[in-house]
């Protein structure tokens, strides 16, 4: 650095609301530092790389805030990079200088920090590299495609130093952090079963993808670069931009989408993180579509003292307990709690009355959180210590359905019980095609 829903946010959603106020959601920035002058030796010089939905998104909030320029974009979509440019300049910001290799723009010395928008199978890569160079990152979730991939983020950004925030925004939302001290509180007596989900009726940005015939890329997009490490699979629009999260080969449907949104609430809530055992059972029965991610799944998680249940489905839209289509739940001996992007709700179990503080409207400021944090170089909210706890939960969920085996947890080496039944779990490791390698740096400490 220089001196009463039923529906989830979509991405288009975010994108319109980022920096207002979004009825029901909480994704205002918080206003009071983005009033306040920059000075000329206050600037945080930013680049972007990955220039889709959520990375314009984050961009867009961080331009909210004066003292931020944006100096690059990067994407290997030209269509993207450009529109990403004028984004900025519609910000009232210079033009950015457009990249389509991401290494280009670390090379950029004046850079602060850098906004990694990709797709997940694109997230490791650029965030090492991003370590290596000396740049603190702003990374959307989940962090990394795989376990192996987020152990080896986690042990580059402990080996280099630096400040990185997730971008699992719900960290920063008042009534989440209220749902959590409410855990905490013992209001709810013991718990000992959580549950979590996002499920959805057919249709809207969840609907089925049809069956596509491989396809000649548009002349803006570089395909091969595009799938980068994933194994290299013919073009089609429904295995590239927004929905290449229902392909395993470049994402991990609901269960890594969303379930470090909600998992991670529970996380918190029950300040555990690691399983002693997950189960899981789906398919893909609503759908009949190209993807191989299931359209519905239960998952177990057995903890010493308590059980998560995650559930993904869509062929109906009524969340659990008769609520909204996403959610973390508690069930205590004295009450249950449930929080969602709407609000908290508590229901006693007997006559005990159970009142939840008065909810804050005042929306998040999580893009605020890590720019703070650059200064003092604390840990944001969303820290890529506790995400990567909870971005590999997910992915055990997502490994004990693709081995169709139960998954044992070993807490103390952090990694699975009998890896080599797993090894070839897309969401456990991959074999990065040629001539991308993940480096591995050990998680120290």
């Amino acid at each position: 650095m220089r001196n009463g829903m039923n529906t989830h946010v979509t991405r288009r959603e975010f994108l319109g609301t980022t920096g207002t106020v979004a009825t029901g959601v909480g994704l205002a920035l918080a206003a009071g530092s983005a009033a306040r002058a920059a000075s000329a030796n206050d600037k945080v010089v930013m680049a972007l790389i990955g220039c889709g939905g959520m990375g314009r998104g984050n961009m867009g909030a961080f331009l909210k805030h004066p003292e931020v320029e944006v100096a690059a974009v990067c994407d290997v979509d030209q269509t993207h990079a450009d529109e990403a440019a004028q984004d900025v300049v519609r910000a009232g910001r210079a033009a950015p200088k457009t990249y389509k290799d991401f290494r280009h723009v670390l090379e950029r010395k004046e850079l602060d920090a850098v906004i990694i928008g990709t797709p997940d199978h694109w997230h490791a890569l650029p965030f090492i590299a991003a370590c290596e160079a000396g740049k603190d990152i702003y990374c959307e979730k989940p962090i990394s495609h795989s376990l192996v991939e987020a152990r080896a983020m986690l042990g580059a950004a402990r080996h280099f130093k630096r400040v990185v925030q997730i971008g699992t925004w719900q960290r920063s939302v008042k009534h989440f952090q209220e749902a959590v001290d409410y855990v905490h509180s013992g209001k709810l007596g013991q718990v000992c079963v959580c549950r979590a989900w996002c499920v959805t009726a057919f249709g809207g940005w969840l609907k089925g993808l049809g069956h596509e015939q491989p396809q000649t890329p548009p002349a803006s997009l570089d395909w091969d670069f595009w799938l980068g490490p994933a194994a290299r699979t013919p073009y089609t629009p429904s295995r590239c931009h927004v929905n290449w999260r229902w392909f395993f080969n470049t994402g991990g449907g609901l269960m890594s989408d969303w379930g470090v949104h909600m998992i991670d609430i529970v996380l918190l809530g029950m300040k555990e993180s690691d399983p002693i055992e997950v189960h899981a059972v789906g398919g893909n029965f609503a759908l009949d579509d190209d993807r191989d991610t299931p359209d519905t799944m239960q998952v177990v998680y057995k903890f010493p003292k308590w059980v998560m249940n995650w559930e993904v489905r869509f062929s109906n839209g009524r969340g659990l307990d008769g609520g909204r289509g996403h959610g973390s739940e508690f069930i205590g001996t004295k009450g249950t709690l449930i929080s969602d992007r709407d609000g908290n709700q508590v229901f006693p179990e007997g006559e005990e009355d159970l009142k939840l503080p008065k909810r804050d409207q005042a929306g998040t400021d999580h893009w605020q959180n890590f720019l703070d944090c650059l200064r003092s170089r604390e840990k944001p909210r969303s820290d890529i210590e506790s995400m990567a706890k909870t971005t590999i939960l997910c992915h055990l969920g997502n490994i004990a359905y693709q081995s169709g085996k139960p998954v044992r947890w070993d807490a103390r080496n952090q990694d699975v019980v009998s890896r080599h039944e797993f090894a070839h779990c897309p969401s456990y490791m991959r074999a990065y095609r040629a001539p991308w390698e993940l480096k591995q740096y050990p998680v120290e400490g």
